[in-house]
Parts: C-alpha cells; structure tokens; sequence
C-alpha cells in the first residue's frame, strides 16, 4: 500500500465538496468501493456524492437500489472541490467525463485521490502521493478494507459497519470470479467481513450471480461464432471481434477452456478495446502476467492506453480490432 492515510484523507476532504467516483460502465467494485467510502466519511460527518460516468451495470444499479446508495451519473465536475476514484486509474476509463476531468487536473483545479488494485504505471492520473493502490489485492473494496480497517482486531473508532463488510464481500466475490482467482488473504478478507456483515454468504451471492440480458447473449453468441482458436505450442489462445461487452464475452470465452482468451471491438468513442483473460492456473504455472507479457510489449507497439492486472487487463487505444489481434498474437507468439 501507498503511504495516503486515513487522517490524510480526512483532512484533504475536510469542508470540501466531495465526489466519489467511479469508471465508466460502473460495475459491482467500483460502485461498492465507492460506497464503502461514503460511509466511512459520513462517521467523520464530511458529506460526498457518489457519481458515474455515462452508464453503471444492472448488477450494481441492483445494489444501489437495494441497499438505497443514491448516485448521479455524469457529474458536473466543477461543482467539486476533490473527487476520490475508485478500481481506475486511467483517464480513458471515465468515458465521457475524460476531457473534462483532464482540464481540470492540467489546470490544478481539481484535487485527486485514487484508490485502485491494477497494476500502475508513470502514465496513470496518480502514480505517486495522492493514492492507494495496492496490486496483491484482488478487489478495490478489499483494498479499501484493509486501508480503513485492520483484519482480525476491533476497529477502536468503529470506522467500520456491518453493510461495509457486506460490500466488502459482495466486491471480493465479483472481482475474483467467485474465488477462481484468489489468494488465502482473500478468503480470509472476505471471510473476517462475512461474520461482520451479519449476512449470509447466499446473501452475497445473490448481488453477484450474472443473470445477462439479451443484448450480452447476442454479443456472447456473435462472438464465438467469430472466434479463432490458436495452439502456441502448448498454449491454447481463442480470439474474437465483438461491438460491446469485449469483457464479458472474454471472460465467457475463457470458460470455454482456452488458457488464454483476446476480444477486440471499436467503441462509442472510436477507440479500438482489446479485453484480456488468463487462466489462474496457466498464470501460475507459466509465470504469465497479462500486464506485463501482452500489454505492456502492446502499448509499446500501438501506443494507447493499458490497466488491469495479471489475469484481466484492457488495452485501448487507435487501430483496427483486426491489427490489434494480430499483434497481441505476435506478443504471445514470442512469448511462448
């Protein structure tokens, strides 16, 4: 973890306007990292927004409204003094709010704090000083847990509640697949949060089970009808080209059995976006990250813009889903 702490915070936030931020296409972390927050610095009595860029998922809009955590969505963000955002760490990932935001930060208007498990880099909007981030965490919401409260010790300032720990649960589960990807810390996390939580683990299930609408099935469908697959020696590659969902038609593909699964599609905004998805026990057994071995040789080639962490990652940037495949491929090709 970074040196931020929570009086740092404290005092940076102290009779400000406050925004809690999340990425675009907001999903269950994001959103319940966010939330966490937002109780936390209500105890400290500092009032904050919660806010999104341009769309949040079905699955976190269930949990706002379940749990009645109000948001806005495409913020005014000159109404706010400092904004704290949460599982980004890449102006590309604020969607419709980039340029804005940008500006802001260029002209010093605008203070920032990033709270973010993905691997960073020099080109990230905070690298050092104002964030926490933390790459052997495997969710924001367990990043945010273990920076306000110390495992398996009572909270002396009671910073902590019962429905923090039920997000903090309901943030682990999503983001490590259902503990496909974990680690013993996790499920220790998450297991300290659950007995807290005063909630059943079916309790949290039932915020994360991925009931897609029609509209993700078409994507998924169109998708593997396009799909590629690719034998790297003993490496087992699928590829695609979808519109929308890149990362949930990659995770899908995944499951399919590939070791490793490439989805590539232009977005809104023109930009080209290739989801990556590794599987755990290939990773381990290769010594395979795909920040450092696909996306990062990526960038170096194409430019654009990188973020993830070893078995889910996102490239974005210019080109042609088609060339972007076909070099990430190359990247594996050398690799293996």
């Amino acid at each position: 973890m970074n040196g931020l702490s929570k009086s740092k915070v404290i005092q940076l936030c102290k009779n400000k306007r406050v925004l809690l931020l999340t990425h675009e296409h907001a999903d269950l972390d994001s959103f319940c990292s966010a939330a966490m927050f937002q109780r936390f610095l209500n105890k400290q009595k500092i009032n904050s927004t919660i806010a999104v860029p341009s769309h949040i998922n079905e699955q976190a809009k269930h949990i706002s409204e379940s749990l009645n955590i109000n948001y806005i969505s495409n913020p005014n963000l000159t109404n706010f003094d400092i904004v704290l955002i949460f599982d980004l760490n890449s102006f590309e990932q604020l969607g419709s709010l980039k340029e804005s935001f940008m500006n802001l930060v260029s002209k010093k208007l605008i203070e920032v704090i990033v709270f973010d498990h993905h691997v960073s880099n020099k080109n990230c909007i905070v690298y050092t000083g104002n964030c926490v981030i933390d790459e052997t965490m495997f969710s924001t919401t367990q990043l945010i847990y273990n920076f306000l409260d110390t495992p398996n010790t009572k909270p002396k300032s009671k910073d902590f509640d019962s429905v923090m720990h039920f997000l903090n649960c309901v943030g682990i589960l999503e983001d490590t697949g259902h503990f496909i990807v974990s680690s013993s810390k996790a499920f220790s996390d998450f297991a300290i949060s659950l007995k807290k939580s005063n909630k059943s683990y079916a309790d949290v299930l039932a915020f994360t089970k991925n009931e897609f609408d029609n509209a993700e099935r078409l994507a998924l469908l169109k998708a593997a009808q396009r799909s590629q697959i690719i034998q790297i020696k003993e490496v087992v590659l699928i590829t695609s080209e979808v519109s929308f969902f890149q990362s949930f038609v990659a995770t899908k593909l995944l499951n399919f059995g590939a070791h490793i699964a490439l989805v590539s599609g232009i977005e809104k905004s023109k930009l080209c976006v290739l989801s990556a998805r590794a599987d755990s026990l290939f990773k381990e057994k290769n010594n395979f990250n795909l920040v450092r071995d696909l996306l990062i040789p990526l960038k170096e080639k194409l430019g654009g813009e990188i973020g993830g962490h070893s078995g889910a990652a996102q490239w974005k940037g210019k080109g042609t889903p088609q060339e972007v495949l076909s070099a990430a491929t190359e990247i594996l090709k050398k690799r293996f």
